[in-house]
């Protein structure tokens, strides 16, 4: 794809979000229909994101984070609650307006938005304790701006300091399965993060329970389409109590391959990692 038709794309997503947003707090009476999977795909990712945070990076209050591709801000408001400072980088003009806006109603005042792509970081080097980077990578179809993305993280990080990412890299190779979906490996990332001499320090699956939760959020990734927070997308074929219940089925079930079998040969299978990479004190 090209700059301007990426961004285009970054930009429409960001409105639908914002839509989505106010749909959702106006229609929380009709909380029985909502896809609870599309929650708990959320909240794992947040369980596991901030556990290798607290737990394996020890993210100190004084640390420096550029969040690359914040999209409305998540992340880039949870890592400002926990360290002095935050850079959160987009390519779309309109998701650095909603993040700002989302962040202004926290009342977080330590977090820098800008417009900027990962490939071409306006950036010192080595400025940052932590680079956290959310379904950013995979996103990149072009293999020379994919290593330059990659080469910029590793400029701007401090020596000592952390690279976490949580990308699709499976353990095999596949087909790219979406018009803005690039899948590498994970021995990709690593190889080429070790040629910058940062190294692959820890990872854990992210997705085990796909195959369970593969029904309700199979078009999550690509929109915020209002219709993906039903079981069954399209027409009305079982009522909302009867979707909602076996939807908290599936939750279940993934709830204890995800958080409970992780740790077990199971992780080969995984699709999505996140990985934690460090740099090189010399």
């Amino acid at each position: 794809m090209e700059e301007e038709e990426i961004e285009k794309y970054w930009d429409h997503v960001a409105l639908e979000a914002k839509d989505l947003e106010k749909t959702l707090r106006l229609e929380k009476w009709k909380k029985a229909a909502r896809n609870w999977l599309a929650n708990y795909a959320d909240k794992r990712a947040k369980d596991f994101v901030l556990k290798v945070i607290n737990e394996v990076v020890k993210l100190d209050k004084s640390a420096k984070v550029l969040d690359v591709g914040c999209g409305p801000g998540k992340w880039a408001m949870l890592l400002a609650k926990k360290c002095s400072s935050v850079t959160a980088i987009d390519i779309s003009p309109k998701m650095i307006l909603l993040a700002r806006e989302n962040a202004r109603k926290q009342n977080l005042n330590n977090i820098g938005f800008h417009v900027m792509r990962v490939s071409k970081l306006n950036m010192q080097d080595q400025t940052f304790d932590v680079v956290n980077c959310v379904t950013v990578l995979q996103h990149i179809f072009d293999d020379d701006e994919w290593r330059n993305a990659v080469s910029e993280i590793a400029r701007v990080t401090k020596k000592g300091g952390y690279t976490l990412l949580l990308e699709a890299a499976p353990n095999f190779t596949i087909k790219k399965r979406t018009p803005h979906l690039s899948i590498r490996t994970m021995q990709q990332y690593v190889n080429e993060f070790e040629k910058l001499k940062i190294r692959l320090i820890y990872w854990r699956p992210a997705d085990l329970s796909l195959p369970v939760t593969f029904l309700g959020l199979k078009n999550y990734a690509a929109s915020f389409n209002k219709k993906v927070y039903y079981f069954v997308t399209g027409r009305e074929l079982v009522s909302p109590s009867f979707k909602s219940l076996l939807s908290r089925i599936a939750v279940m079930l993934a709830g204890q391959i995800d958080y409970k079998l992780a740790e077990t040969p199971l992780s080969f299978l995984s699709f999505n990692k996140i990985l934690l990479f460090r740099k090189s004190t010399t």
